[in-house]
């Protein structure tokens, strides 16, 4: 009988562990790393919410080895591709893994893994440890973008762990479960079955991460949705040969709790994630972290060595190694910039002068027309696009204004220098001199209101329900009355979704020295109402 060590868990009760893999993996310093990376950015909004990604991967492992079991339990129908027992393993694994290279601050700081945006250095990586030459002309064809700390989970795993595997299949299959690159060029009985078992750790819809983090989320910030029967979830899946191939399909008994899923996906996505506060939260990081990267330029803090226990030397006799969030707020101490102390002073951060995207769209959808909306839509997000550019920041003040206008009198200089390019210069030129207009009418409110001038522009994404997902609606359900299995969305009258016209709404921030001042904002709205009105005319 395997020897296991019990770990209690406030969600599942038990969770049991191989002792062999509690030594192996769970008691190494690179997993025991988690136990300081928090698992999300929720605590500004709910203080309860300081769990971390130790917990959290040890509860994907436990759903995962559910899952598992359950697979087991239909081997014998798998006879033309062999024995699954270890991928079945192998994707245990991967769960238990599946957070390794998690950069601090929850998602925070996962961006800072990437080049320029880019994932090829991390793609290229992975594709060396792999040698997986299929996965190279996938990526390119199919658009694959896994999330950066997904694939930073690999490279981890892969490097500080490869007694784990046997060959290069197993790596390669280990790394797909991670980032949830199924099989593309392989085709046949195995690699069909392979995918269904990639899905269930990394899916646009239903796998076992969310999963956890839904309920475990759920449950320690006391926001309550629905409740998520996840043993009759996991205990429904199965795998059904259809011609050549195997699919992923749920028993009738799921479908209740797929729908349950889907409800509180999206219930934290609209009202924690895209909540002005947690967004503030970020940005102050963010602008935090960029100055750090800034200070330390020759140093890589997001970044491999610094995930080890190798670590990287941040200046003389201090380095940083099993990267966590504590070493980051460490060194934000030592900083004296505005986002840090901002950070840490909390009475002194700005206030959003809206609080949801519903109410962002009534201040200023009602009343304009969609395009006039569009209009002012589009300038907000140019207008953060510039400030970026040129300014580094998304702070709306005098700075701001004044580097605008030096951008504004460099490019008519340049004009006078370079005549062969005049007409690209003063189309340039036009452009900026947008990007003032929509700065001194956001100056002019704030002098209205008595306001200080003093913004903070952040952009956060639309709502879109899981409802509207072609996946969700895809996914299939068995009933044992019939002989073939049917699409979700012939089975049920759940709620039907929409898309969102647009990705992007805005907030903005700005300081309050006066708790009872009454702010109209009616009067922003119908003040930039009219520059795109203007703008809309000078276009026509």
């Amino acid at each position: 009988m395997t020897k296991c060590k019990r770990f209690k868990d406030p969600i599942y009760g038990y969770i049991d562990i191989d002792e062999l893999i509690i030594s192996d993996i769970v008691d190494t310093a690179g997993f025991q790393r988690l136990r300081n990376v928090i698992q999300t950015s929720y605590s500004p909004l709910y203080s309860s919410a300081v769990h971390n990604r130790f917990v959290h991967s040890l509860g994907v492992y436990h759903l995962g080895c559910i899952v598992a079991e359950n697979i087991a339990n239909q081997a014998g129908e798998f006879e033309e591709v062999g024995d699954i027992s270890r991928y079945l393993k192998l994707f245990e694994l991967a769960c238990l893994l599946h957070d390794l290279g998690h950069a601090p601050f929850s998602h925070t700081g996962e961006g800072y893994y990437l080049e320029n945006g880019e994932r090829s250095s991390l793609h290229g990586e992975i594709i060396v440890l792999t040698n997986d030459l299929d996965l190279e002309e996938e990526i390119g064809s199919k658009n694959y973008k896994a999330a950066a700390h997904e694939l930073m989970s690999v490279i981890v795993a892969l490097k500080d762990y490869t007694f784990l595997f046997e060959n290069d299949e197993e790596k390669s299959f280990f790394a797909r479960c991670i980032i949830g690159y199924p099989y593309a060029k392989k085709e046949g009985l195995k690699y069909s079955l392979l995918n269904c078992i990639i899905s269930l750790l990394n899916s646009s819809v239903i796998d076992v991460d969310k999963l956890d983090y839904l309920i475990r989320d759920a449950y320690i910030t006391g926001f309550d949705t629905v409740s998520i029967d996840y043993i009759r979830l996991l205990q429904s899946v199965k795998f059904v040969k259809t011609e050549n191939i195997y699919e992923l399909i749920f028993t009738k008994n799921a479908i209740s709790v797929i729908e349950n899923v889907v409800y509180a996906h999206d219930a934290e996505r609209k009202w924690i994630q895209t909540h002005p506060i947690v967004q503030y939260e970020s940005y102050l990081l963010q602008s935090a972290i960029e100055t750090l990267k800034n200070k330390y330029k020759n140093v890589n803090l997001f970044s491999y060595d610094a995930l080890s226990e190798k670590g990287v030397e941040i200046f003389e006799g201090y380095k940083i190694s099993l990267l966590c969030d504590a070493d980051i707020l460490f060194l934000m101490k030592n900083l004296d910039v505005d986002s840090e102390k901002e950070y840490f002073q909390r009475k002194d951060r700005r206030h959003p002068l809206w609080k949801s995207e519903a109410e962002y769209k009534a201040i200023f959808n009602v009343g304009y027309t969609d395009k006039i909306f569009e209009i002012v839509e589009e300038g907000l997000d140019d207008l953060s696009n510039y400030l970026n550019f040129v300014c580094k920041s998304q702070e709306i003040n005098n700075e701001a204004l004044s580097a605008c206008e030096r951008d504004i009198e460099n490019a008519q200089k340049l004009m006078e220098v370079d005549t062969n390019n005049k007409a690209n210069i003063e189309a340039t030129i036009a452009e900026k001199q947008k990007h003032m207009r929509w700065l001194y009418a956001l100056k002019q409110f704030a002098d209205e209101q008595k306001l200080k001038f003093d913004f903070v522009i952040l952009k956060a994404d639309q709502f879109n329900s899981g409802f509207a997902k072609d996946a969700f609606a895809k996914i299939k359900i068995e009933f044992s009355t019939l002989q073939n299995p049917c699409y979700f969305e012939k089975v049920t009258n759940t709620l039907k979704a929409q898309k969102s016209v647009r990705e992007k709404f805005f907030y903005l921030f700005y300081r309050r020295d006066n708790k009872e001042q009454k702010i109209d904002l009616k009067k922003l709205a119908v003040s930039l109402g009219t520059i795109a009105m203007e703008e809309a005319f000078d276009n026509n």
